[in-house]
């Protein structure tokens, strides 16, 4: 059996992780698998030529059944993910092969969580969405800060201190396909403006102050304004305490300085979410499968702070940072060890999160990938 498959490897995501593997694992079996078997051959053998490849299409449910059959974790790039990824993930699950991916959809990993968890537990699959700039840094942030105050949290609150690049084509095609369900289906609106929508049990969790999109001040008088990827992480985030038995607030804010500047932020986060949803404007955002030169990639990075207040009352933060762009070239590295991560360590089964299904060992693969986490 082959150790990793990834799925979408000609794609910008597919072929920037391939390269991450190539470039630091490349003593592992891979497959790289797509819809173009010409394509697939060439990527290999400008990579590694040992490697293999398969063809497969996303909504075949007996091509995902073989693809999943072939290897100990699978790597899916192919999104959005609502209308390609059911097929596969319900391969994995069955087949207990662990899966990986950069889905930012809540709707689509709810019903992942409702038709998949307890079939996951049962064959062992690890199911672990969201292994990129959406949500690794938030998800680990906090995974971070906890084991470094070693007491629960009152509140944790991520503050975006600086941020150039993340916003990905696959990323604007995801919020595109999101917005487009929920106009559609009031059911899914609902369900993404509840902030526990992907917790187990949504009535049991704390009550929350404040909303995802709002101009508010932090704690150090700074004004805030929202983080356009606040409404998915948070969820993630969320749902990773309640498998760990916690019961803590999460929010996220964007720091501007100024108060003219967050309600600023507050109307150009407006404006991207209303781009991705006309046809008009879209052709302004990034496009899927598309992605900016290597030169211009270098030039992005993150810094993400999260501050947390203990039931003790004593104050954390943990600063989580990286050089690169955080929606491409990072974000291949977070996705690649994250499967490396899973092939390489044991673990329960179910729909899990980076933080729960990965830990300390994934934590320790990100520094060693690039990725800084400060702690105090």
């Amino acid at each position: 059996m082959t150790d990793i498959l990834l799925f979408g490897a000609t794609g910008f995501a597919g072929r920037l992780t391939a390269a991450h593997l190539a470039a630091h694992h490349g003593d592992l079996e891979v497959v790289l698998a797509g819809r173009d078997a010409g394509r697939l051959t060439e990527l290999r053998d400008e990579l590694n030529p040992a490697w293999d490849v398969a063809v497969g299409d996303s909504r075949s449910a007996a091509d995902m059944r073989a693809l999943a059959r072939r290897a100990r974790v699978v790597i899916n790039c192919v999104g959005p993910y609502s209308l390609h990824g059911a097929e596969l993930v319900h391969a994995c699950a069955e087949a207990g092969t662990d899966y990986v991916d950069l889905c930012g959809e809540a709707p689509f990993i709810r019903r992942t969580i409702d038709a998949h968890h307890r079939t996951a537990q049962e064959s062992g699959a690890r199911i672990v969405h969201s292994c990129g700039f959406d949500s690794v840094p938030s998800d680990m942030g906090v995974f971070a800060l906890l084991r470094h105050a070693g007491e629960e949290m009152k509140r944790v609150t991520m503050v975006v201190e600086k941020l150039r690049g993340g916003l990905s084509g696959g990323t604007i095609d995801s919020m595109r396909a999101v917005s487009a369900e929920a106009h559609r289906d009031r059911d899914v609106a609902r369900l993404l403006h509840n902030p526990y929508t992907l917790s187990p049990v949504p009535a049991e969790e704390p009550w929350l102050e404040g909303k995802d999109f709002e101009v508010t001040r932090l704690d150090d008088g700074r004004w805030a304004g929202p983080f356009f990827m606040s409404m998915f992480n948070t969820r993630v985030v969320r749902r990773s305490n309640s498998l760990r038995g916690q019961r803590f607030t999460y929010h996220e804010r964007w720091a501007t300085g100024g108060r003219v500047r967050a309600w600023a932020l507050a109307g150009v986060t407006g404006a991207l979410f209303l781009a991705a949803q006309k046809p008009t404007l879209r052709r302004l955002l990034p496009a899927a499968g598309e992605g900016p030169s290597e030169k211009q990639r270098a030039k992005g990075h993150f810094s993400f702070t999260h501050h947390g207040v203990g039931r003790s009352g004593r104050r954390y933060s943990c600063t989580v940072a990286a050089d690169g762009d955080p929606g491409y070239d990072v974000t291949a590295m977070m996705l690649s060890e994250a499967a490396v991560t899973l092939l390489h360590h044991d673990g329960a089964g179910g729909v899990l999160t980076p933080a729960t299904a990965l830990g300390a060992p994934y934590l320790d693969a990100l520094q060693a990938g690039g990725m800084r986490f400060s702690c105090r």
